[in-house]
């Protein structure tokens, strides 16, 4: 019900990825991935994902050949045990690069714990890869209204950054962080609830509007798997995001974007980069394994769609 933790980052399993939606593209190499965080630095296209040791690394020249590489933090960080207890597993990692340098945010927990927390690490370029971590930035806690998963690292057109977060309970929530040290302060914004089960939350902008993707549903459950992507929009960065009914997402509102069709099931773990959206799909003909989609997003009308 919660956030899927194995995905099978070390096979290189050379998947096709297909569909009948014209701007997905035709993806080879090590496609197995489970909550595909996508970003092009220079010429080169990253994606940090789920992994059972540490962050794990994709990359690619041309966004569709893709290459496993080397786990970011792959034994595991002494801190990470008060949240995972032994393990050296890390779930929906957010990678940008911001202000001269590469900033990792990365979530801490075990299924079903709000005993969670968002750690961040900082690096000279992706590239580079000479990761040092700054520990824990955000926490939750048995009891809470939220829980501290699944970072998204945006800035507003103002050029304030921010960290949106959030899985079940109440749902998707924002924050600001400071410009130096990336850490949240002031005030927390709600900007999403499904009584079904929501998360990772995900931001972006076109023309006037913010537009919140998150992902709906059970992600991990064979053929009973019912995650799909959905989304709104709002002329603030901090709500209220509105679906094309006007539904408040706050609200249980939310436009379906994307629901899987009939091999490939359970769109999720979703971002956006460089005009193109990454997500998860489930393989319904081999074990319901998790496979790496990537598509063109188009806006028509002030709506998202591929």
């Amino acid at each position: 019900m919660y956030k899927h933790l194995k995905q099978g980052a070390a096979c290189c399993l050379a998947l096709l990825a297909f569909s009948s939606q014209a701007a997905t593209w035709t993806l080879s190499g090590a496609l197995t991935t489970h909550d595909p965080d996508i970003y092009k630095e220079g010429s080169t296209w990253w994606i940090v994902e789920t992994s059972d040791t540490g962050i794990g690394v994709k990359y690619s020249a041309d966004g569709k050949a893709w290459t496993q590489g080397v786990s970011i933090f792959g034994s595991g960080l002494s801190w990470w045990k008060t949240y995972n207890g032994s393990t050296t597993g890390i779930w929906a990692p957010d990678i940008k690069v911001w202000n001269g340098k590469a900033i990792l945010y990365y979530a801490v927990s075990t299924f079903g714990s709000q005993k969670s927390a968002i750690g961040l690490a900082t690096a000279t370029s992706i590239a580079t890869g000479d990761w040092v971590d700054k520990g824990a930035v955000l926490t939750s806690a048995s009891g809470d209204d939220y829980n501290a998963i699944d970072p998204n690292f945006y800035v507003d057109s103002s050029g304030q950054p921010w960290l949106t977060y959030g899985s079940f309970w109440t749902g998707i929530y924002t924050t600001r962080v400071d410009s130096s040290t990336l850490k949240p302060t002031g005030s927390r914004y709600h900007l999403a609830y499904d009584s079904t089960g929501i998360e990772n939350g995900f931001i972006t902008k076109n023309g006037s509007y913010y537009y919140l993707f998150v992902s709906k549903g059970t992600c991990c459950a064979g053929a009973s798997s019912t995650y799909h992507i959905s989304y709104g929009r709002s002329t603030s960065i901090t709500g209220p995001y509105l679906d094309k009914n006007g539904v408040d997402m706050v609200s249980g509102g939310g436009t379906t974007l994307d629901a899987g069709g009939s091999r490939y099931i359970a769109p999720g773990g979703e971002s956006y980069n460089n005009g193109v959206m990454a997500r998860h799909e489930l393989d319904s003909q081999n074990s319901y394994n998790p496979v790496l989609f990537i598509s063109d997003l188009t806006f028509s009308n002030g709506w998202p769609t591929y």
